[in-house]
């Protein structure tokens, strides 16, 4: 590697731990998204299990299907929703991986599953598959995080990547500035 590209990836590197550092200003992450995770709608489970849930939505849009353990990608399949009137609605599989941990209940990871847009407000039923290795397994409803929370949310999660970018590029660059010490 030659020391331009060597000085052009330190760079780079350097950057990308500062923009990590940024990310842990509470002022910067207020100006990502003023909400830091999404706030959950009050479901109603009839039985113990969180297989079959109601959520009164007080307007029409797009809504989020979250799950705990062990979910760790979205799930198109995972839920299906019927509307106020009882039909079937589609579900959305969510773009991108999305997680956020929710600090008010020692710290439950939540993992966007799937998802779907509402056309009128009511009452909304859900039917999800329990994973059976999962006991305790629990879903949760909120509106659709916008690009700016789930521009948060990815920051929040991959923070500890782009701060550790920092050292590796002082490394990186300590490294070649000694190799063109020896070099002269």
């Amino acid at each position: 590697m030659g020391r331009r590209v060597a000085l052009v990836l330190a760079g780079i590197l350097v950057l990308i731990g500062c923009l990590g550092l940024v990310t842990l200003v509470p002022a910067a992450q207020r100006a990502i998204s003023p909400r830091a995770e999404p706030v959950p709608l009050p479901l109603r489970v009839p039985g113990r299990w969180y297989d079959e849930f109601t959520v009164d939505l007080d307007q029409p849009g797009r809504y989020a299907v979250w799950a705990t353990r062990p979910t760790g990608a979205p799930d198109r399949d995972r839920c299906q929703a019927s509307g106020p009137d009882g039909r079937p609605l589609p579900m959305i599989e969510p773009e991108h991986l999305l997680q956020w941990t929710e600090v008010a209940t020692d710290d439950t990871l939540w993992t966007w599953a799937t998802g779907f847009a509402a056309p009128t407000s009511g009452t909304y039923r859900l039917t999800c598959r329990l994973d059976p290795d999962s006991p305790g397994q629990q879903y949760a409803v909120t509106r659709a995080p916008d690009g700016r929370l789930g521009l948060r949310l990815r920051l929040d999660w991959y923070r500890g990547l782009l701060v550790a970018a920092l050292p590796a590029g002082l490394l990186v660059l300590g490294m070649t500035l000694a190799w063109r010490r020896r070099d002269d």
